[in-house]
């Protein structure tokens, strides 16, 4: 979130980014080694979903307890920060509770390869 601008966009792992990884890394000895080296290797476009989205709900109230981590039931999703619902026994995304905390924006944002790696220093 640009909170100068007010623009968000929204960064989630592909939904078949982890059964993808074993693909680049052919040679894991491990399911661990397999998303190490397959992370590493996978075009940012392929490894990432990235959409601009409106928020419909403040800042503050998304941003909850850091480090607490589950899966979405419905779509495989990781939930951060207390962000699930249950419904019926099930752990849901917001999204899939029909509870999103963002709408998607009309205009369709382009992943150019190598956005994440320029930025970021691993």
């Amino acid at each position: 979130m640009d909170t100068q601008t007010g623009r968000a966009v929204r960064i989630v792992p592909s939904a078949s980014t982890r059964k993808r990884a074993k693909d680049y890394a052919p040679e894991a000895q491990s399911r661990w080694e397999a998303y190490l080296l397959g992370y590493q290797r996978m075009p940012d476009a392929e490894l990432l979903d990235i959409q601009e989205v409106a928020l419909t709900v403040s800042l503050e109230k998304i941003l909850s307890k850091d480090g607490y981590r589950v899966n979405c039931d419905h779509c495989g999703e990781e939930i951060i920060n207390e962000r699930e619902v249950i419904q019926d026994g099930s752990t849901l995304c917001r999204a899939c509770a029909g509870e999103r905390y963002y709408h998607p924006v009309e205009n369709t944002l382009t992943f150019p390869a190598g956005i994440l790696l320029d930025r970021v220093k691993v």
